[in-house]
């Protein structure tokens, strides 16, 4: 999905959670959005972790010899378990 495309995602759902002109829903609206964004197919995560993150992931990595891009998958893919987001 293009940025262009999550933009106008983001825009529709908050359009369609609070459509009144005054007395807006904010909470509403950014529950709305982190849905929409979630329905997407994209997680929104911090830019910088704590150690034990770090340390979590490192153990839940493969080892042993595999492929370059399995090894950056794998790293993807346990960050994202270790932080929540999967």
């Amino acid at each position: 999905m293009s940025i262009a495309k999550l933009t106008s995602t983001i825009a529709s759902a908050i359009q369609t959670a609070d459509s009144s002109y005054f007395n807006e829903d904010y909470t509403k609206q950014a529950k709305a959005v982190l849905a929409a964004i979630d329905k997407a197919g994209f997680v929104l995560l911090p830019k910088e972790y704590p150690a034990e993150t770090w340390t979590k992931a490192a153990d839940a990595m493969k080892t042993g010899r595999v492929k370059p891009e399995e090894h950056v998958k794998n790293v993807y893919e346990v960050v994202l378990k270790v932080a929540g987001a999967k």
